[in-house]
């Protein structure tokens, strides 16, 4: 399935961005476009299956819908703050 292999493409690419930053990710931002294949409901379906038992499970996600654009992008990325 391609929301399976983009969930989990997805997963990968956040434990970099903590890696990186050396911070836990808070929320992300996703923009869905609207003539891509890919619904929030869906997404979220396939997120929640993928994500179950990770420490990105309940993560927060905000969606905003594109007119134009990729199908899916991560427009943003929130980290818990520097302690």
């Amino acid at each position: 399935m391609h929301e399976t292999h983009l969930v989990k493409n997805i997963l990968k690419y956040l434990e970099e961005e903590e890696k990186v930053s050396s911070r836990k990710i808070r929320k992300i931002y996703i923009a869905l476009s609207e003539f891509g294949g890919i619904s929030r409901e869906h997404f979220l379906e396939h997120y929640r299956q993928e994500s179950l038992g990770s420490r990105w499970n309940n993560l927060d996600i905000e969606f905003k819908k594109r007119i134009f654009g990729p199908e899916l992008e991560i427009t943003r990325i929130d980290f818990n703050p520097l302690n």
